[in-house]
């Protein structure tokens, strides 16, 4: 404990002295470095834009800006583009160099996303009755994803025909044993493990429907 005394006593005396004396000041002298970014989050390909002349320096000049952007790309100068085409988390370093040698570093993360694919299904056979497209109950539905699309790749559809039965595959086949109204949905995936819904109702009747519009006062029903 004395020890300890000892040692802190001139610091202390040191402290008072040059408080005493007004000379003592703290103040920063390295360069300081700051940007923004147009883009923190978006969907690929995009281009984002970085703004370094928020950063500065209190004795000098800064000489130089080096950019590095997480996907191997690099560039120099204040203000810069620079385009994400690959989906990722890309961490952005900033450094600047004053005339006298000194640096300052400073990062941030761009996240580039992968666009999500569409979903899309057609299904026959169907009729229509009032406007409204229309099956029999025990009718063979060819449902057929093909209109989906990806960027890339679409790699797998799963199907939930809304009475408890599921499928997969591009193009299936289904029954429906029951008149009603069924939600059915069609889910995809892509390669990057993007998903996206198709929703439809198909509307099943329990007498087989004629293959042409019917109107007027015709009784029927699709509960």
């Amino acid at each position: 404990m004395k020890r300890r005394r000892l040692v802190c006593l001139p610091a202390l005396l040191c402290l008072i002295a040059v408080s005493i004396s007004g000379c003592f000041e703290l103040r920063l002298t390295d360069p300081q470095a700051m940007f923004t970014a147009s883009e923190s989050q978006h969907t690929i390909p995009f281009t984002a834009s970085f703004d370094a002349t928020l950063s500065y320096n209190p004795e000098g000049e800064i000489v130089s800006y080096l950019w590095t952007f997480g996907d191997g790309g690099t560039d120099s100068g204040p203000v810069v583009d620079h385009v994400y085409e690959q989906n990722g988390v890309y961490e952005v370093v900033l450094t600047i160099f004053d005339s006298e040698g000194k640096t300052a570093t400073t990062r941030t993360h761009i996240e580039a996303l992968n666009p999500l694919p569409t979903a899309e299904f057609t299904y026959t056979p169907r009729s229509t009755m009032e406007n409204q497209p229309v099956v029999s109950a025990s009718e063979e539905i060819t449902f057929d994803g093909a209109e989906s699309f990806d960027d890339e790749e679409v790699v797998s559809y799963e199907w939930y025909f809304g009475d408890t039965q599921t499928a997969t595959g591009q193009v299936v086949k289904h029954e429906y044993l029951y008149p009603g109204t069924y939600n059915v949905v069609l889910t995809v995936t892509d390669n990057d493990g993007g998903t996206m819904q198709c929703v439809q109702q198909v509307c099943v009747i329990g007498g087989t429907p004629c293959n042409a519009d019917i109107t007027g006062d015709i009784p029927w029903s699709c509960q």
